[in-house]
């Protein structure tokens, strides 16, 4: 892998100007970052853009005002169409997608083809790292982008990030950039008060405290932990590692006693990422609540703010990000609600839903994943979305499996991209084993979810 970074290296060196074209997740803006700093140490002209995904149309957009590319965090999957619409060395690609078996290119830079798994061992900000690493170990101060990356893109398991990732992550903990402990995984437990961090939790859904505010005090209380210091409310950062303690042993009680099962219950707590430099209360020093910030900016196109983040704003871009994740919440609370009410159609493979115009095609991939925090009983199969493009006529095609359904041999990415390539030219799809997206004409729902099945069908090892 390090001689193929260097002949990448080697052939970034001998150009100028290189337009970094990154995804819009929080893994791509992060891997975006990462380059761009990279690219700033070594001096060079450098512009950037984020897409949601690298069709026909947006690479020849790109060729016809641009001449030089690195594409971070895609490209894997679409290799066959970035070599038919631009020229060889005329791009690079430093991705963590599955390839396309068969689709050579020299200037390629993918874990799967030196034995790691991309989609649980390293993310597209740290394969980006990677690359600055071994082009100027001045950018180890890079590795903290890359831990964020890889919480955003969900690579950690229960037992926290393995792999590249855990090796990446010891660098980040070297550097005096990140701390890692053991403690309660929620969401929110830098920034939000405790009574909000009981009350908005989805990831699991609390049984009688997820939204009743009521019985969220009733429940801190009860168990010793005071709501305020002085005149502040507490988050669950500040409490004592006693009462810290305390409250995690009782919320895996009360989970219990609500019928989960003791293992599940027991994944509340995990490995956590605290980003040390940065302000105490502030959503950018938790890893998981840096990475929504990140998404909220590049799910609601405005990912070159996001990218500003990373680089280290703190002024104006922040606040613009700090007001995009408040409106990122609004619209994945009403998408939930929106599927609460309207349901969930189930298939034989999969689970579905057509979110119609009624939500971003950006979001609908995330409202899947969330499905699977607040309602344990769909984890036995995909859950696949489908939005409106807003632009042209076809259909966002977003797929979500759970870890337990790659290890039964789904595999997302593959499915998505062998059903396109039995649509039309236009339908193309890719991505991980956990989670996929797709482009289709709307004509071709019904085949679509025809051969979903039959696809689901055949990979399954458990049908």
């Amino acid at each position: 892998m390090k001689e193929k970074m260097r002949e990448i290296i080697e052939w970034i060196k001998g150009r100028n100007e290189l337009t970094v074209v990154g995804h819009i997740d929080a893994d791509g803006l992060c891997a975006t970052a990462v380059m761009l700093k990279a690219l700033e140490r070594e001096e060079k002209k450098t512009s950037f853009k984020n897409l949601r995904q690298l069709y026909p149309k947006e690479i020849k957009e790109l060729r016809e005002k641009e001449k030089f590319f690195v594409f971070v965090d895609f490209g894997s999957g679409q290799m066959d169409l970035l070599k038919k619409e631009l020229r060889e060395g005329e791009f690079a690609v430093i991705d963590h997608h599955q390839p396309i078996e068969g689709e050579e290119y020299s200037l390629h830079l993918n874990p799967f083809f030196y034995g790691m798994d991309g989609g649980r061992e390293v993310s597209g900000a740290g394969m980006s790292y990677l690359l600055a690493r071994e082009m100027n170990k001045e950018n180890r101060d890079l590795s903290v982008m890359a831990v964020v990356g890889a919480i955003g893109d969900m690579q950690e398991g229960v037992e926290g990030l393995s792999g590249m990732n855990k090796e990446i992550l010891e660098e980040a903990v070297k550097e005096g950039l990140v701390k890692k402990e053991k403690s309660l995984k929620m969401f929110g437990r830098v920034s939000r008060p405790l009574v909000q961090f009981l009350l908005f939790s989805t990831n699991p859904i609390l049984p009688e405290l997820t939204a009743n505010e009521e019985n969220c005090i009733k429940f801190l209380k009860e168990n010793g932990i005071e709501l305020r210091e002085g005149k502040s409310w507490r988050s669950y950062e500040d409490l004592g590692e006693e009462e810290k303690k305390r409250l995690a042993s009782a919320l895996i009680i009360h989970l219990i006693q609500n019928g989960f099962s003791e293992r599940k219950a027991n994944e509340l707590i995990g490995e956590v990422y605290t980003l040390v430099k940065e302000e105490l209360k502030s959503p950018l020093r938790d890893a998981k609540e840096f990475s929504t910030l990140l998404n909220a900016c590049g799910r609601h196109s405005m990912g070159e703010i996001g990218v500003k983040v990373c680089l280290g704003d703190r002024g104006e871009y922040y606040r613009k990000a700090l007001n995009l994740l408040l409106e990122h919440r609004k619209q994945l609370r009403e998408g939930l609600e929106l599927i609460e009410r309207n349901g969930l159609v189930e298939e034989k493979g999969f689970y579905y839903f057509d979110a119609g115009n009624a939500v971003k095609e950006e979001l609908v991939g995330v409202i899947a994943g969330m499905l699977y925090g607040s309602r344990i009983e769909l984890r036995d199969k995909p859950i696949i979305a489908f939005a409106r493009e807003r632009e042209g006529k076809g259909l966002k095609v977003s797929g979500r499996a759970t870890n337990e359904l790659a290890e039964k041999g789904i595999n997302l990415g593959k499915i998505l991209r062998e059903v396109c390539s039995e649509l039309s030219e236009e339908s193309v799809g890719g991505g991980h084993k956990q989670a996929a997206g797709a482009k289709i004409k709307e004509e071709e729902k019904k085949e679509f979810l025809r051969l979903l099945n039959e696809k689901i069908r055949e990979y399954r090892k458990d049908y």
